[in-house]
């Protein structure tokens, strides 16, 4: 099978002609039409996260996918042969993703694809909207609360907003003008130019009383403790991001609850399809590589400040 890999932590990488693996049990063998790219793929290839994850190579990265089932394991039930599904290729080490013709997926990390979409629309779904529905659920917003949202116009951040206006909050989406008018289509209330001034300075004069959450999914550790200022307490401030949680001990003692989100199981997929489904959640706008060309997506990615998401389509 092709399938785009690297032979060593920083280089380019290529397309390779790898064997195609055989589903263990529990797992299904997906034949891949598109894979969604994420901040944690050109991080896996470039080696930042080796003395935390076991990477094996050659390193096939890639999360999530949008496919046809090829074949199914021992012990699978519910999934047969020639069912459209999507989800994450979830492994427990890092070259065996999704960036291929075909990848073997726990049964559980899969979940029929929705009917209305494309495949590279589905591929950018998974772990970015699992990861938005973490923070979401994190911030429990209201029916007409107030949720401040940094890094709106990414994947995560697109997700996040149409989440949280669903559940009723006024979304206020720190943005730059150029993606403005997309964060407004996602779901955002109102917007707050990051390029014309000092964000939070901005925010603290609009909302002198504070605000009820913070969903940030861009912010350093530094940054997330300045916009987590305007939290009124009995308010919550999440993050996405692990190295915020340096400021988890000065909010909590005035009365803001601080929370770390991580992509949520699989298992909420079906949450997520219902949603596409009956068209209350969009799909940001996916800007698509061919295989030969996933180096550039990967490049792209990592330079920061996608708007939408990134998809590699394979066939």
């Amino acid at each position: 099978m092709r399938a785009f890999a690297v032979d060593t932590f920083g280089a380019a990488g290529s397309v390779h002609d790898l064997p195609v693996p055989q589903p263990d049990e529990g797992q299904v063998l997906v034949r891949v039409h598109a894979a969604g790219v994420n901040v944690m793929d050109p991080l896996y290839v470039s080696g930042a996260l080796k003395d935390y994850l076991e990477h094996r190579f050659p390193l096939v990265p890639g999360i999530d996918l949008a496919g046809t089932i090829e074949a199914v394991g021992p012990g699978v039930a519910g999934f047969a042969a020639g069912d459209e599904v999507y989800g994450v290729a979830s492994k427990p080490f890092v070259g065996s993703g999704s960036f291929a013709e075909y990848v073997t997926v726990p049964a559980s990390g899969i979940s029929p694809k929705p009917g209305n979409i494309s495949d590279a629309d589905a591929a950018a779904v998974p772990h970015a909207a699992l990861t938005a529905l973490a923070a979401i659920d994190a911030a429990g917003p209201q029916p007409g609360s107030s949720l401040v949202l940094v890094g709106a116009a990414g994947g995560v951040g697109s997700f996040a907003s149409q989440l949280a206006a669903h559940r009723g909050a006024r979304v206020i989406a720190v943005t730059s003008p150029a993606s403005a008018a997309q964060a407004q289509e996602l779901g955002a209330a109102e917007t707050v130019d990051y390029t014309a001034g000092d964000a939070v300075a901005i925010l603290r004069e609009r909302y002198p009383d504070g605000v009820d959450a913070l969903v940030d999914v861009h912010s350093d550790a530094e940054a997330f403790a300045r916009y987590a200022g305007l939290v009124r307490p009995g308010g919550v401030a999440v993050s996405t991001r692990g190295p915020t949680g340096a400021a988890a001990a000065e909010l909590e003692a005035r009365g803001v609850r601080y929370a770390n989100a991580n992509r949520l199981p699989p298992d909420r997929l079906p949450e997520l399809t219902a949603l596409i489904d009956r068209g209350a959640l969009r799909v940001p706008a996916v800007k698509s590589y061919p295989l030969d060309h996933a180096a550039d997506a990967l490049a792209e990615m990592a330079a920061g400040h996608v708007r939408g998401k990134l998809a590699i389509t394979i066939g």
